[in-house]
Protein backbone atom coordinates (compact mmCIF):
# COMPACT_ATOMS: atom_id res chain seq x y z
CA UNK A 1 0.00 0.00 0.00
CA UNK A 2 1.45 3.33 -1.12
CA UNK A 3 0.78 6.78 0.29
CA UNK A 4 -1.32 8.72 -2.20
CA UNK A 5 -0.15 12.29 -1.57
CA UNK A 6 2.79 12.39 0.85
CA UNK A 7 6.43 11.62 0.21
CA UNK A 8 8.79 10.86 -2.67
CA UNK A 9 7.37 7.37 -3.16
CA UNK A 10 3.74 8.49 -3.19
CA UNK A 11 1.37 8.06 -6.11
CA UNK A 12 1.29 11.82 -6.59
CA UNK A 13 5.08 11.98 -6.77
CA UNK A 14 5.28 9.20 -9.33
CA UNK A 15 2.26 10.11 -11.45
CA UNK A 16 2.00 13.91 -11.05
CA UNK A 17 5.56 15.05 -10.33
CA UNK A 18 4.66 16.66 -7.02
CA UNK A 19 3.93 15.55 -3.48
CA UNK A 20 3.25 16.73 0.06
CA UNK A 21 6.45 17.10 2.09
CA UNK A 22 6.93 14.17 4.48
CA UNK A 23 6.54 14.74 8.20
CA UNK A 24 3.93 14.84 10.93
CA UNK A 25 0.43 15.94 9.91
CA UNK A 26 0.27 19.60 10.96
CA UNK A 27 -1.65 22.60 9.63
CA UNK A 28 0.72 23.07 6.68
CA UNK A 29 0.53 19.46 5.57
CA UNK A 30 -3.26 19.45 6.03
CA UNK A 31 -3.46 22.54 3.82
CA UNK A 32 -1.24 20.90 1.19
CA UNK A 33 -3.38 17.75 1.17
CA UNK A 34 -6.56 19.85 0.90
CA UNK A 35 -5.05 21.75 -2.03
CA UNK A 36 -4.44 18.45 -3.86
CA UNK A 37 -7.82 17.01 -2.80
CA UNK A 38 -9.52 20.04 -4.37
CA UNK A 39 -7.44 19.57 -7.51
CA UNK A 40 -8.61 15.95 -7.69
CA UNK A 41 -12.24 16.90 -7.06
CA UNK A 42 -12.19 19.51 -9.84
CA UNK A 43 -10.74 17.10 -12.38
CA UNK A 44 -12.96 14.24 -11.17
CA UNK A 45 -10.32 11.63 -10.38
CA UNK A 46 -7.55 10.68 -7.99
CA UNK A 47 -5.59 7.55 -7.08
CA UNK A 48 -6.11 4.62 -4.75
CA UNK A 49 -3.30 3.19 -2.58
CA UNK A 50 -2.13 1.05 -5.51
CA UNK A 51 -1.80 4.22 -7.65
CA UNK A 52 -4.72 3.20 -9.85
CA UNK A 53 -6.88 6.02 -11.18
CA UNK A 54 -10.25 6.23 -9.39
CA UNK A 55 -13.20 8.62 -9.47
CA UNK A 56 -13.00 11.53 -7.02
CA UNK A 57 -16.48 12.62 -5.98
CA UNK A 58 -17.61 14.88 -3.15
CA UNK A 59 -18.02 11.95 -0.73
CA UNK A 60 -14.44 10.75 -1.24
CA UNK A 61 -13.20 14.34 -1.07
CA UNK A 62 -14.93 14.85 2.29
CA UNK A 63 -13.79 11.50 3.69
CA UNK A 64 -10.15 12.08 2.74
CA UNK A 65 -10.24 15.64 4.03
CA UNK A 66 -11.79 14.73 7.39
CA UNK A 67 -9.30 11.89 7.81
CA UNK A 68 -6.50 14.47 7.84
CA UNK A 69 -7.81 15.79 11.17
CA UNK A 70 -7.82 12.29 12.66
CA UNK A 71 -4.21 11.77 11.57
CA UNK A 72 -3.27 15.19 13.00
CA UNK A 73 -4.85 14.35 16.37
CA UNK A 74 -3.38 10.84 16.42
CA UNK A 75 0.08 12.31 15.83
CA UNK A 76 -0.41 14.94 18.54
CA UNK A 77 0.24 18.13 16.58
CA UNK A 78 -0.50 21.42 18.36
CA UNK A 79 -2.51 22.99 15.55
CA UNK A 80 -5.17 20.32 14.96
CA UNK A 81 -8.04 22.62 16.01
CA UNK A 82 -6.97 25.09 13.32
CA UNK A 83 -6.61 22.19 10.86
CA UNK A 84 -10.13 20.99 11.69
CA UNK A 85 -11.53 24.50 11.14
CA UNK A 86 -9.74 24.70 7.79
CA UNK A 87 -11.07 21.30 6.71
CA UNK A 88 -14.64 22.33 7.60
CA UNK A 89 -14.27 25.60 5.69
CA UNK A 90 -12.83 23.92 2.59
CA UNK A 91 -15.49 21.19 2.58
CA UNK A 92 -18.22 23.84 2.81
CA UNK A 93 -16.81 26.39 0.34
CA UNK A 94 -14.97 23.93 -1.95
CA UNK A 95 -12.12 26.41 -2.14
CA UNK A 96 -9.06 27.30 -0.10
CA UNK A 97 -8.75 30.58 1.77
CA UNK A 98 -5.84 32.59 0.36
CA UNK A 99 -3.68 32.17 3.50
CA UNK A 100 -4.15 28.39 3.42
CA UNK A 101 -3.30 28.20 -0.27
CA UNK A 102 -0.09 30.13 0.35
CA UNK A 103 0.74 27.79 3.25
CA UNK A 104 -0.07 24.70 1.18
CA UNK A 105 2.28 25.69 -1.61
CA UNK A 106 5.18 25.78 0.88
CA UNK A 107 4.52 22.11 1.71
CA UNK A 108 4.19 20.83 -1.85
CA UNK A 109 7.43 19.58 -3.39
CA UNK A 110 7.77 19.52 -7.15
CA UNK A 111 9.93 16.80 -8.68
CA UNK A 112 12.43 18.53 -10.95
CA UNK A 113 13.40 15.53 -13.07
CA UNK A 114 13.54 11.78 -13.19
CA UNK A 115 17.08 12.03 -11.82
CA UNK A 116 15.56 13.05 -8.46
CA UNK A 117 14.47 9.42 -8.01
CA UNK A 118 17.92 7.93 -8.40
CA UNK A 119 19.19 9.08 -5.00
Amino acid sequence: MVNIYMGRGSCYSIKEGMYVMSGPMDLGRVAAHLFLHLRDLRRGWSYDHDCNRIDMDKDLFEARSKYLVKICRDQGADDCDAAESLVREVITALRMPRWAEELAIRYIVRVKSIIDYST
